[in-house]
């Protein structure tokens, strides 16, 4: 099962939480987790805020968390999914999560993300981490 991975998913994944043991475990579990490139970009332009939310005192040990996180997450190029960007903007509850939807159309999969809003249209499947869970039959 293929999944765009959301922003917030990334960002949770600093923290020891059911989000960070999907991950690592996903190939296991049959997930194919991809996003796009920039909210790899986007948790990098945020460090100091993500080293506080998650506790990380030190660069180099979210430098290390980054790598993980890159190795089990494919970021894929905007230019790969640019032809339905025109099409997630006009589902996407919000501007800054067009390039998710664009991203779900292009390869026909749903979106994991804990973001409530993002389930305000009919399109794309959206699971929070519970409902991944649920579905995994992991809780």
């Amino acid at each position: 099962m293929k999944l765009v991975v959301n922003t917030n998913i990334l960002f949770s994944f600093f923290r020891e939480t059911p989000v960070r043991k999907l991950i690592v475990n996903s190939e296991s579990f049959g997930l194919e987790l991809i996003t796009p490139q920039y909210a790899f970009e986007e948790l990098r332009n945020n460090k100091l805020e993500l080293m506080k939310y998650s506790g990380i005192e030190s660069e180099e040990h979210l430098e290390f968390i980054f790598s993980v996180l890159q190795f089990f997450i494919k970021p894929i190029p905007s230019e790969s999914f640019k032809d339905c960007k025109e099409e997630a903007k006009k589902i996407s509850p919000d501007v800054k999560d067009i390039p998710f939807f664009a991203l779900a159309l292009k390869f026909g999969c749903d979106i994991w993300s804990n973001e409530p809003r993002l389930k305000r249209q009919s399109r794309v499947k959206v699971f929070s981490t519970k409902e991944l869970l649920e579905f995994l039959k992991l809780k």
